[in-house]
């Protein structure tokens, strides 16, 4: 495993979980949502775990923030 990759390894939890749910581009409640039917209910984010989550991954250049047609932040993988 490269250097690069190393410094992600292991996700958390909630990191995990929403890249996995990021097959598509959607918005913070739609991955909070998503998460919660992939786990059967098991795992429910928060939304200070949420965006927490998606602001490091927004640093880390792991997911991109895309233009929306309202006015909610809908996010990408790169």
């Amino acid at each position: 495993m490269n250097v690069k990759a190393q410094k992600y390894i292991p996700l958390t939890e909630a990191t995990y979980y929403i890249l996995l749910s990021l097959v598509k581009p959607m918005h913070g409640y739609g991955i909070m949502q998503m998460v919660e039917a992939m786990t059967n209910g098991e795992v429910k984010l928060g939304p200070g775990t949420l965006y927490g989550n998606t602001t490091k991954l927004l640093k880390e250049n792991l997911i991109v923030e895309v233009a929306s047609t309202d006015r909610k932040k809908c996010y990408e993988l790169t």
